[in-house]
């Protein structure tokens, strides 16, 4: 299983690649491309390469991590 190694997030290139965020999040690389394909992930393509911006990428996945401290009805 793969394990996060970046230490400081600002020695991250402005625009990642898929490998930047398998190192950053620990995700095996098809959960990876599962995650830059949701909705709303600041993800830019040029032809078939993918580019992440590598600020609002981390605002979006701090976004995924907070939980709706709302009751659900059962």
């Amino acid at each position: 299983m793969p394990t996060a190694t970046v230490v400081d997030l600002h020695t991250l290139p402005v625009m990642l690649n898929a490998y930047h965020v398998q190192d950053l999040t620990g995700l095996s690389m098809p959960m990876v491309y599962d995650l830059l394909a949701r909705e709303g992930c600041p993800v830019v393509r040029f032809g078939r390469a993918i580019r992440i911006w590598r600020d609002p990428f981390l605002r979006w996945l701090e976004e995924q991590g907070h939980v709706d401290e709302t009751p659900r009805r059962t």
